[in-house]
Order: C-alpha cells, then sequence, then structure tokens
C-alpha cells in the first residue's frame, strides 16, 4: 500500500462547482486571497461561465479542473447532490466523465480507482503525465542529430582547420572538430524533463515521488535547464514526433501552470477547465454509442443543426433561420427516431415522485418535435440520491403532426463506471 508525504493543507484548495469562495485579506483556510480572486476574475472574461466576482466572494459556475493561482493551486470538483457527498466522490465523477468522454483524446480510457480518487487533482493529472512519459520510454526516447563542435584525441567529423591552426596550432595532441551526434538531447526531451521536474514540489504521494526519480534518471542524458519559451512555441509535431503528442500536451499544461517563467503569452491564470455541460453531453453520447454495438443501422449524432425552427420572411425571400442543435440524434439510417438532450444540473421530483423539468427544457423539446417530426424525446440528467424513489416520468406534449410526442425523463448514474440509466430508458429501438 502506498503512503502519502505531508503537503501543506493550503497548497491545494478544493471547492465544489456554483459555490462561492470568499476574499479574505490573507486567504486564510478555504478563502482567496484578492490576488487570487482577481486571477479567477481574468479566466472568467476568457471563459464565460467559469466564475464571477463579487465585493467579498467569488461564485464558481459550470467548469471543473485545475487553475493555477501562484504558490497554490485550486481544484474545482462537480456536485450533482446536495446530500453529504465527499471530495472522492466528486473527484471520481469528474474523472469517470473525462474517461468516457470522446471530447478529450488525453483522458480516454482513463483509470478511475480509489487510489486516483483520493489525490487531487493535480496529481492525477501529473500522473497521467508520468504514464505517458513511461509509454515514450518504453518504446525507445526520441532521438536527432545535433551539430558540436569539441576537441578531441581523433578526428571525428571533420576537422575545423581555422581553429586548429589558429588557437591550438601548437598542440598537435588536440584536434578541433565539427561532427554530428545523434542524441536524446533535444527540445522535445527537455520539454518532458522541465515539465517533470516542475512538478516535484506539489507529489505527496510516495509512490508517485518514487516514479518521478525513475523518469529523472531516465531522462539523465536530456539537459532541461537549455530549455526557453521560445522552443516551446515553435515546437512542430512531424511524422518522427506524433508519439510525443499526449505527453508534449501535458508538459505544455504542467509548465505553464507551474513554471511561470516558460509560459507563453501573457494569460496570467493558467488552468485545466471542463465545462460540465459539454462534458456531460459527450460522455452521454459516449454511453449512447456503446449501447448501439451490434445494432444494424442506428446512429446517434451529436449537435446535430441540420433543423431550424422558423423563417425570417421579407418580400419574396424566405431564410431559415433560429437553428436547433439538439445535444443527440438517433437514426435508423435516415430517419431520426429520436432526440435527446442532456443537462447537467439537479432534477428534483414531485410530491408523487415523477419528476419535473423545468418549462424551458420542455419547450426546447417541444421545438425539436417540431422542426424533426419526432415524437420520441429525452431528456437526460445526472442521477443523485434524493431520486432513489422516483417513479419512471413520460410528459406527453402537444401535438406534432397528427401524434403527441412523448418526452422521457432519464437520470445516468454518474456515480458508477458503468454509467447505467437508473431512470428511465433508451430510445425503444435501442432497447
Amino acid at each position: 500500500m502506498s503512503t502519502s508525504k505531508p503537503l501543506a493543507r493550503d497548497r491545494v484548495l478544493t471547492a465544489l462547482e456554483h459555490r462561492p469562495l470568499p476574499i479574505t485579506a490573507d486567504g486564510a483556510g478555504w478563502s482567496l486571497t484578492p490576488a487570487e480572486a482577481e486571477r479567477l476574475a481574468q479566466i472568467g472574461e476568457l471563459r464565460p461561465g467559469f466564475c464571477e466576482r463579487g465585493a467579498h466572494h467569488v461564485k464558481l459556475a459550470q467548469y471543473c479542473g485545475v487553475v493555477g493561482l501562484g504558490d497554490r493551486v485550486l481544484e474545482v470538483l462537480p456536485k450533482v447532490d446536495d446530500t453529504a457527498t465527499s471530495a472522492e466522490d466528486c473527484r471520481g465523477v469528474l474523472l469517470r466523465l473525462l474517461s468516457r468522454t470522446e471530447r478529450f483524446a488525453h483522458f480516454k480510457h482513463q483509470a478511475t480507482g480509489q487510489h486516483l480518487r483520493r489525490m487531487p487533482l493535480l496529481e492525477v493529472f501529473i500522473t497521467a503525465f508520468f504514464d505517458s512519459v513511461a509509454s515514450l520510454v518504453r518504446g525507445g526516447l526520441l532521438r536527432q542529430y545535433r551539430e558540436l563542435d569539441a576537441e578531441l584525441q581523433v578526428v571525428r567529423g571533420r576537422i575545423d582547420l581555422g581553429r586548429q591552426f589558429g588557437a591550438h596550432a601548437n598542440r598537435p595532441d588536440r584536434l578541433t572538430c565539427h561532427f554530428d551526434e545523434l542524441t536524446a538531447d533535444n527540445v522535445w526531451n527537455r520539454t518532458l524533463k522541465k515539465a517533470i521536474r516542475c512538478t516535484r514540489a506539489w507529489i505527496r504521494r510516495a509512490d508517485l515521488h518514487r516514479r518521478w526519480v525513475e523518469l529523472m534518471g531516465l531522462l539523465d542524458v536530456v539537459d532541461d535547464t537549455r530549455l526557453v519559451s521560445a522552443e516551446l512555441e515553435r515546437l512542430q509535431f512531424n511524422r518522427q514526433a506524433e508519439r510525443y503528442r499526449t505527453a508534449v500536451d501535458w508538459a505544455r499544461w504542467i509548465l505553464e501552470m507551474l513554471a511561470p517563467s516558460l509560459r507563453a503569452g501573457v494569460q496570467q491564470a493558467p488552468a485545466l477547465l471542463f465545462d460540465m455541460n459539454k462534458l456531460f453531453e459527450s460522455a452521454v453520447a459516449a454511453e449512447a454509442r456503446h449501447q448501439l454495438r451490434g445494432s444494424a443501422g442506428l446512429s446517434v449524432d451529436t449537435q446535430d443543426g441540420s433543423r431550424f425552427l422558423g423563417a425570417l420572411v421579407g418580400g419574396e425571400r424566405v431564410k431559415e433561420a433560429f437553428q436547433l442543435r439538439p445535444d443527440l440524434v438517433f437514426r435508423q439510417g435516415s430517419v431520426v427516431i429520436a432526440i435527446a438532450d442532456t443537462k447537467w444540473k439537479m432534477i428534483s421530483a414531485d410530491r408523487h415522485g415523477h419528476l419535473l423539468p423545468s418549462g424551458p427544457d420542455l419547450y426546447q423539446m417541444h421545438a425539436y418535435a417540431a422542426a424533426f417530426g419526432c415524437h420520441e424525446l429525452q431528456l437526460i440528467y445526472p442521477w443523485h440520491a434524493a431520486l432513489a424513489s422516483t417513479l419512471p416520468s413520460e410528459i406527453r406534449l402537444p401535438e406534432v403532426r397528427g401524434r403527441f410526442p412523448a418526452l422521457r425523463v432519464n437520470c445516468i448514474d454518474v456515480y458508477d463506471d458503468e454509467m447505467n440509466l437508473l431512470i428511465g430508458r433508451w430510445p425503444h429501438r435501442l432497447s
């Protein structure tokens, strides 16, 4: 069993989405300093929906992940349950969705084991980075030719005659040679080693520290002190370096987070953040496609923008307007058989145990039914413990093309690796 080294509690600040963080002069406890609050406000300007700055607090919104605050990092975790849920469970939800999503290849098949859920997100991402570097090392480090000048006792390459007959005219035992050397000390490996070096102060687990020592040893011939930000900006993946893409992407993010001197551009608050609405949609789409396996002719598309709610009429000109983009469109061949929208928010039940979507969600689904001519609709929410005794809910919407669309309310279990529907079912032709 691995053990953990002590890590100052205030180096990693943990918060939940949609929750306010107080601002205090010294940032004591779980509060922010004014400078840290300003860093978050900068991200809020770049990513609308991340946070809102108040006079005495910063309220987080729909993004989760890690933000660099300078001497500390902030991890923002998802929260879909008002009951007492541990940070481990919330961290597990995020990792589970990331492992399922098709939007972020870096997290594909990412483990979500208990040992990872106990770590701060920063350490989880460091673990993923170390995994990608270890995979590269097993396949052999990229080596490139580098031009060198050296004084040798035997000829290698060609002799630099100008220097030889100048500075070393009286030293026949020393030959000034110019030659090419195939070496692992190149910008790709320097980037990886520099990023590995920067993680040391943030590692608390003994097993992760051992991996740090091993990787630094395997990259011993690489001189990362020569790395400058301009080299990072100029990196271009070619056929040889393509296998480095995942590891270098991780390294760039870690260097932006933990090595300000190598940060490109003017961004003052580097972050690795995920829009939970889009992440949930992508993970549900992946699960729906999993359900489609073996079903001939069935497919699911995301963000289908092929239909419009109406048209603008001006004189003899008619122009389609108000484009619709349902999250999931299920088709049998070219025929739309069902439409679903995912909603990353808590849904509640009435006193009879029926789930109650909001009015705007119902209006949106009715618009989809009218535009796509579809009569099987679904709203998919994350399941939470308060829904344990909820009844399956189906809502009949107003008539469309001679039929009444049926809207089913589904809830998917984001707390379990199987991500099963605990309430409702997939479209009937899939089931």
